[in-house]
């Protein structure tokens, strides 16, 4: 009884300690400054459209995180894991996290996931946004910079603890691990209808992958559905449920599949509001790629 006592203690003892070790460790790692060149956007070059602007930001899923008033808004709430994220106000009022960000404090966010002081953002999907356009780029900021002061409701996030750990074992990545620092953004909107497509999908990446064939979400919490292969893979989605443009089109506006069933995570408060124009473009990008057997990323 005394050697089975003894080496209970020693187990929790040593769990005690690998806990306190993840915590130190992952807030350390949160903390610290990422240098990483920061490329210098004219704004001022630009004549950015507010239209424009909003349409970004309620198409490419701000508002799904920040709300439609960029007022910030609960994000994920899981009681079982203790994952807890409310998001920040964006707008210029009561004082939100972005209330004075500067030209150069927005472009190291949004291309290259870092907040203000070089740290790094960590729920913030950045690299959706790397290879955003510079025009873009000012007309996103430009909007959000117009919108009516929300009152701030104070940031607030908790992460499991075996969240934590994963994040310093470099499993779970923060926003700007995600990111290619040196890939170069174009500064225009393609205009050629593939190269639309193309451009547009990089908001698919995040939960996709680079290769777009889906799998486990990298560092998500284990309750969530895998991603969608949307490759030319023969059990890919593309392939054995969206061959035609009506039925990805149909997907994409009211977030069921074509037998009625709804489909979980996907941002559709922001993908219904993608124009035809570009469903299309993306619908046609995507039967373009080539097969990848799902979960390669």
């Amino acid at each position: 009884m005394k050697i089975v006592g003894g080496s209970l203690v020693g187990l929790a003892a040593s769990a005690g300690i690998a806990a306190g070790a993840a915590v130190l460790l992952s807030e350390h790692k949160m903390n610290r400054v990422v240098d990483v060149p920061i490329e210098s956007v004219n704004f001022s070059s630009f004549n950015p459209s507010l239209e424009r602007g909003e349409y970004l930001f309620t198409t490419r899923g701000c508002s799904e995180c920040h709300g439609t008033r960029g007022e910030g808004k609960l994000v994920m709430e899981d009681p079982s894991s203790g994952f807890y994220v409310h998001s920040p106000n964006i707008t210029r009022g009561g004082g939100g996290a972005a209330a004075t960000y500067s030209d150069t404090d927005w472009v190291a966010l949004l291309r290259h996931g870092l907040k203000p002081g070089r740290k790094a953002a960590f729920i913030m999907p950045s690299e959706d946004y790397a290879q955003m356009a510079d025009e873009d780029v000012v007309s996103l900021v430009a909007y959000i910079r117009s919108m009516a002061p929300s009152a701030e409701r104070k940031t607030e996030m908790h992460f499991p603890l075996l969240m934590k750990a994963l994040y310093v074992a470099g499993i779970a990545q923060d926003a700007s691990e995600k990111i290619d620092h040196t890939n170069v953004a174009p500064r225009r909107v393609p205009e050629e209808t593939h190269a639309q497509g193309e451009y547009i999908s990089k908001t698919c990446s995040g939960c996709h992958g680079p290769g777009f064939s889906g799998g486990q979400i990298p560092g998500a919490p284990p309750t969530w559905p895998a991603a969608a292969n949307l490759t030319s893979a023969p059990d890919s989605a593309m392939t054995t449920r969206y061959a035609s443009l009506e039925q990805f089109r149909q997907m994409m506006r009211s977030g069921k599949r074509a037998d009625g069933t709804s489909i979980g995570l996907m941002p559709f408060e922001s993908l219904s509001a993608m124009s035809d124009s570009e469903l299309d473009a993306l619908f046609g990008f995507l039967k373009t790629l080539q097969p990848r057997a799902t979960g390669t990323r």
